[in-house]
């Protein structure tokens, strides 16, 4: 949907002309000022713009002129009234013929006859004054008329009001107005709508923003019952198969009362219930206190939903409009919020969605920060935590490639590497666009330190040596954080490790967090003679670029998406002499953290993700230190999802599911 000024000329407006016509005329006679409310002129400049820019809203109507700004005001005024001439019919001889047959033409017989009925009062009109209408004037705030050679920038500064046919119009330069208008997502029944808007000249906080439901028989969508205001609106059940409308209005006494923008949204829509509902009712609610609500989740970033691979390969089963954002947004807008956590840490997130979906509906609760990808597609990791809960401490961000790189820890692994595969250094891990989040908070109600830790490690099948490598990277970062926040008694903070992994309960990289080591002979090291980097490892689909998947800009904004590999000034490693080589294709890597718990343990959790022809644990709540399992959230069984086909669904608006559990600070 787009924004919908308010006011065009309908053609229910020609029956009125001609009383409206001799309402002017008398009231012309009796020397009265005539500034009508629903008539005003706007003028639009911004320093170094060659051009300015005059809306004038004219007897229902809706002039827009662009002029250059130095030339003189005479000119402006005769172009504004040949466009008003067109208006009242006086276009002359054969253009006047073609205008009416023309628009007895488009508009029809009964239309016509109201037409017919103006015709003839502008012809009475005509006949009472046989003088032409006084031409255009542009008067400052005294009533004076400005000189004609007045530069239009000059003159549209000091004007008050534009005098059309002895009608006065207030001349507002530079009018708070709206630019863009946005709701995003379908209205469902029971799921959060957000709207957003740019203005030019103002605040957002200069509207008010009312979403409206039409209940009458021919009502017009900005006339409904006012259903909520403000950015955001949980869609109310009962209005399913109602139609819903989000209208814009500004405040205050300065600007006219009529709307400044419309979106109509169509009918509301009923979502299906099943086992969404009953997963989240059988969790329960957050208890508070010294129990804390952990979500992970890898909520689908919309780019690789539209892929080829995604929409042939991985969801055939699932509809194009079921697959589309604009169905899953609202759903993972209410998943989150009935999930309630006091640590969310999300993966895939665009960073549209970011600012248009989560922002709105979670930024005054939660302390909210996004680290993006480097790369082309802008989406990454997002870390929320709720304020009246914990404090934040520190907050730190980076790049697998640049820690791998230039960390000092990691030196001797990276030497045997590059030794033993030659073309990592140079065509593998410069394309590696992983990114880590690692927070330090204070839970406020006890008084501890934990470390949060959350990441989506590469997906290929054949990069378990590779996702090895970014886990060290990232449990290493882990290790630092947690020893700069020892406590006074030597006390470590607690962790909580999250993330999609890509990673089942037999892989390598679970291996190294849960038992705390893996051998250079493992066989998940054998993937690098497997292993070899295509262009398209991370395909961008261009129908995602809408929904902000492919925002260049964005994605500069993120840590080290601009960040250049090799601009450090860190000197690459001495190759290792082979003698020196560890056993196998790899290195053996220990965990500084020691052996973290999965809160899942015990639990039959059968599978995170489920897509056509692959089903598997992927995603996990990991943690170490003074943290008990109280519960989790349930998972799904297969034949809950084989008549769906599989995930995401119209019940579920990802590939994968949310994990969740409550922890206890002991």
């Amino acid at each position: 949907s787009s924004c919908q000024p308010v006011g065009n000329a309908s053609r229910g407006l020609l029956a009125q002309v001609a009383a409206t016509l001799r309402a002017w005329r008398a009231l012309r006679a009796a020397g009265m000022e005539v500034i009508h409310s629903g008539c005003e002129a706007t003028v639009r400049h911004v320093d170094g713009d060659p051009n300015v820019a005059v809306q004038v809203f004219w007897r229902g109507n809706e002039l827009n002129l662009l002029r250059p700004r130095e030339e003189p005001i005479s000119r402006f005024l005769q172009r504004l009234e040949l466009s008003c001439n067109k208006l009242t019919g006086r276009q002359g001889g054969n253009a006047k013929k073609r205008a009416k047959k023309e628009k007895r033409k488009s508009i029809g017989a009964e239309a016509a006859a109201a037409a017919t009925a103006a015709e003839e009062a502008c012809a009475e009109e005509a006949a009472g004054h046989t003088a032409q209408p006084p031409p255009p004037r542009l008067l400052d705030a005294g009533g004076e008329r400005l000189p004609e050679e007045t530069t239009m920038l000059e003159a549209l500064k000091t004007a008050r009001h534009v005098e059309i046919e002895g009608e006065r119009l207030p001349l507002v330069l530079n009018p708070p107005s709206i630019t863009k208008l946005e709701a995003f997502g379908k209205p469902l029944a029971g799921c959060p709508l957000t709207a957003t808007m740019r203005c030019e000249f103002c605040k957002p906080e200069d509207f008010d923003l009312r979403w409206l439901r039409q209940v009458a028989a021919g009502q017009t969508a900005a006339e409904g019952e006012v259903m909520g205001s403000g950015r955001i609106l949980w869609v109310p059940e009962d209005m399913v198969g109602q139609t819903l409308s989000l209208r814009v209005d500004t405040r205050g006494p300065a600007l006219s009362g009529r709307p400044r923008g419309l979106l109509r949204l169509g009918n509301v829509e009923q979502v299906p219930q099943g086992w969404p509902e009953r997963r989240v009712a059988s969790f329960g609610s957050r208890q508070g206190g010294n129990v804390v609500r952990v979500v992970c989740y890898n909520i689908l970033a919309v780019c690789y939903a539209r892929t080829q691979t995604a929409v042939k390969d991985m969801y055939p089963y699932c509809p194009p409009q079921v697959l589309d954002m604009a169905y899953r947004q609202p759903l993972l807008g209410r998943e989150l919020t009935r999930l309630d956590g006091d640590i969310m840490l999300l993966q895939e997130v665009a960073y549209a969605f970011f600012h248009k979906c989560l922002i709105p509906l979670f930024g005054d609760r939660y302390h909210m920060r996004i680290s993006l990808k480097a790369s082309k597609v802008s989406e990454g990791c997002a870390m929320l935590v709720r304020r009246d809960a914990f404090e934040v401490l520190s907050e730190e961000e980076a790049l697998f490639k640049n820690v791998f790189r230039n960390s000092p820890a990691h030196r001797a692994l990276l030497r045997e590497v590059c030794s033993k595969w030659p073309d990592f250094l140079a065509t593998i891990l410069p394309k590696m666009t992983t990114v880590f989040q690692v927070s330090a908070v204070r839970h406020i109600a006890s008084g501890k330190v934990l470390v949060l830790a959350n990441t989506h490690l590469f997906f290929h099948p054949k990069a378990r040596h590779l996702r090895l490598l970014q886990i060290t990277c990232l449990i290493q970062l882990v290790h630092e954080m947690r020893e700069r926040h020892r406590g006074a008694d030597g006390e470590l903070p607690s962790v909580v490790f999250c993330g999609d992994l890509n990673c089942g309960p037999t892989s390598g990289v679970v291996e190294l967090l849960t038992k705390g080591e893996v051998k250079s002979d493992h066989p998940d090291w054998e993937f690098c003679s497997q292993f070899a980097w295509r262009e398209d490892e991370e395909v961008l689909d261009a129908a995602g670029d809408e929904e902000g998947c492919g925002d260049g800009e964005a994605a500069a904004g993120g840590d080290g998406a601009a960040t250049a590999d090799g601009e450090s000034g860190v000197a690459l490693p001495e190759p290792l002499p082979e003698t020196q080589w560890q056993p196998g294709r790899g290195v053996a890597l220990r965990n500084p953290v020691g052996c973290l718990s999965d809160a899942y343990a015990g639990t039959g959790l059968a599978f995170t993700n489920y897509v056509h022809g692959f089903s598997g644990t992927l995603d996990w709540i990991l943690m170490a230190g003074a943290l008990k399992v109280v519960r989790t959230l349930p998972g799904v069984s297969e034949e809950e999802l084989r008549p769906l086909g599989g995930l995401p669904n119209e019940l579920h608006p990802s590939d994968h599911l949310s994990v969740a559990a409550d922890l206890e600070i002991t």
